[in-house]
């Protein structure tokens, strides 16, 4: 709601390990929501793979940083445009299904990866059995993306599924290639190989 005071605090936020230490040590609550603003985005421009938890400061010598202050205007301004006929919702998945399921929605999920602990909140197996159970009344469509493990493969083999490889932008071993899974309650097309962006 205030893009130009955001875009003011992060304009002589440079690109510095000391800068990311600092941003990373300050605790949210101490901070305005402008301030707290700067502090997340700031830090996920700059960590390595954009993770949330176990960041890392990203340097490197041949593509230089993913963070430039003179490119933000643009970005929020294009980030405006795409959202605005877009309704955001911020509520656990089991309220999103129930509250707009209808024969003809379609949702996209993408769980955390199974045995993965990469995110904040992450899943036990547990959840994802409770996911497929509820995916199994659905009225609508949905397509959702997971990493291939036999445990996966065995709990949603109610649906359709579709392996396939990919590649991620941000990996330590280039050119590391990972089976994905395509999970669906309707016939799901060949997937090529595709890469992956993960900042």
């Amino acid at each position: 709601m205030h893009h130009e005071e955001l875009l003011r605090y992060l304009d002589y936020c440079i690109v510095s390990r000391k800068w990311f230490e600092l941003f990373q040590k300050t605790p949210p609550e101490t901070l305005t929501d402008i301030q707290r603003a700067a502090q997340f985005f700031y830090l996920q421009k700059n960590c390595y793979g954009g993770l949330i938890v176990r960041q890392n400061f990203a340097a490197s010598v041949q593509d230089g940083s993913n963070y430039n202050p003179s490119s933000l205007p643009e970005l929020i301004r294009k980030t405006h445009e795409r959202l605005l006929n877009v309704q955001l919702e911020c509520l656990p998945y089991q309220d999103i299904l129930r509250k707009y399921d209808r024969p003809f929605a379609f949702f996209y999920l993408d769980p955390p990866y199974f045995k993965k602990p990469f995110y904040k909140f992450n899943f036990e197996e547990k959840d994802y059995v409770e996911l497929a159970e509820r995916l199994s009344r659905l009225k609508g469509k949905f397509l959702l993306s997971l990493n291939d493990e036999p445990e996966i493969r065995r709990i949603f083999a109610g649906f359709n599924i579709k392996s396939f490889e990919m590649t991620y932008s941000s990996q330590r071993k280039a050119g590391k290639r990972y089976r994905e899974l395509l999970i669906a309650n309707y016939s799901v097309p060949h997937i090529a190989k595709v890469s992956k962006s993960t900042s």
